[in-house]
């Protein structure tokens, strides 16, 4: 949180209603945080598969969260120079090691109503706050703003505070 987003581009949900609900099928919304970190998100509930990933790209690799399977995967840029010229124009940084990580995979209902339980009893948990959902609800009636208006550009930190 603290990270306000500039919103760059939103398609329009009115160019994504396909199943006759009365809200968005799909939204592509790409961004900028403050620190410059580029975002890129495509909520998608047209497609017959269910891609549940978050990709988080850094100087050193890539680390792909998938949350349907809980799997988390590691692939670091790599060390070794492409010999191949007209090959390393197209494919960017070298592939390195790829790393999938173990961990225990805990039932995702069970581990929400145990958060739960722990926050009602005043214990620590690691649910989100308020103000955490109120800023990702920002978040997304900016998104929607920028999609009813042609994907104007919306800047998160000039928004009026709720």
């Amino acid at each position: 949180m603290g990270r306000p987003v500039v919103l760059r581009r939103c398609l329009g949900p009115d160019e994504a209603f396909q199943s006759g609900r009365s809200f968005e099928d799909m939204i592509a919304i790409s961004g900028r945080l403050q620190d410059g970190a580029v975002v890129n998100h495509l909520i998608n509930w047209l497609s017959p598969m269910k891609e549940r990933v978050t990709v988080v790209t850094g100087e050193r690799g890539t680390f792909i969260a998938d949350t349907a399977t809980a799997d988390l995967t590691l692939h670091r840029n790599g060390t070794a120079a492409l010999e191949w010229e007209s090959v390393s124009t197209f494919r960017g940084v070298s592939e390195g090691d790829v790393t999938r990580f173990a961990f225990p995979k805990r039932e995702p209902l069970r581990s929400e109503l145990e958060a739960f339980r722990d926050a009602v009893n005043g214990r620590p948990t690691l649910l989100s706050t308020m103000r955490e959902a109120v800023h990702v609800l920002s978040v997304v009636e900016a998104s929607l703003e920028s999609a009813s208006d042609d994907g104007r550009l919306i800047r998160m930190g000039q928004r009026a505070a709720v």
